[in-house]
């Protein structure tokens, strides 16, 4: 069985649609459907964002299912200067510089027309939305995306042995100035009214940058994203 991991449904949306669920629960924050999904047996589950939560959910998925290989995937901020929105990243390493170590990937997988870039990725306890820490961030990692979860999910399965790899989707690129999402979103994604309306009211100026990352970079990323993932999964 593989497992497919996300922070939040959106990100991997069309891949919902698509999965013929037999099943489907909860636990905690994470919610999981079972079923198939292009002829392959999975799971498909949101842990919720953030190092804990990825962590936590990724051992109840290894418990419960005992996967033959874990995929997380999402979102993730452009580090590179190179990366462009919907650029897709398959991460060869995962970097935490607040413990200062590298965790390997599995990123020995079968590939379609695709196209993908390799590299590291780097995992970050908030969401990164300024470009100078954006600047920051790769000239001290090398790390060509950023995410908040790749290493949650790592930690978690290292020691069953099973293979986490680990594909992020652009949804900003390096030079661009975004809201403080930590300041807008509640812990399971989904838009907090009463904290966004504080938020906006505080700076104005960043309410137009917030809905094209909503409404056409995060769209963009999230379908280039599962377009990559539907031709995958079926040659695993």
């Amino acid at each position: 069985m593989i497992a497919l991991l996300s922070a939040t449904w959106d990100e991997i949306i069309l891949l919902k649609r698509d999965v013929q669920v037999a099943d489907e629960g909860a636990n905690g924050e994470l919610e999981y459907k079972i079923g198939e999904l292009y002829g392959q047996p999975v799971v498909i589950a949101v842990t919720g964002v953030g190092i804990r939560r990825a962590r936590a959910g990724t051992s109840f998925i290894i418990q419960k299912f005992k996967p033959c290989i874990i995929i997380c995937a999402g979102l993730g901020g452009a580090l590179s200067p190179d990366l462009k929105v919907g650029d897709i990243v398959l991460g060869e390493s995962v970097i935490s510089l607040r413990k200062n170590e590298a965790k390997e990937l599995y990123c020995d997988l079968p590939f379609s027309e695709i196209e993908c870039k390799k590299g590291a990725l780097l995992t970050e306890s908030r969401f990164i939305n300024k470009p100078e820490e954006k600047k920051r961030l790769f000239e001290a990692s090398s790390a060509l995306s950023v995410d908040m979860e790749t290493w949650g999910v790592v930690e978690a399965a290292v020691q069953s042995g099973i293979p986490v790899a680990s594909v992020r989707s652009v949804s900003d690129e390096s030079h661009e100035n975004l809201p403080d999402m930590g300041a807008i979103y509640a812990n399971n994604g989904e838009v907090d009214i009463e904290k966004a309306s504080d938020y906006f009211l505080s700076d104005p100026s960043l309410i137009a940058p917030y809905f094209k990352f909503r409404f056409k970079n995060s769209p963009r990323a999230s379908n280039s994203l599962c377009e990559f993932l539907s031709s995958l999964i079926p040659n695993l």
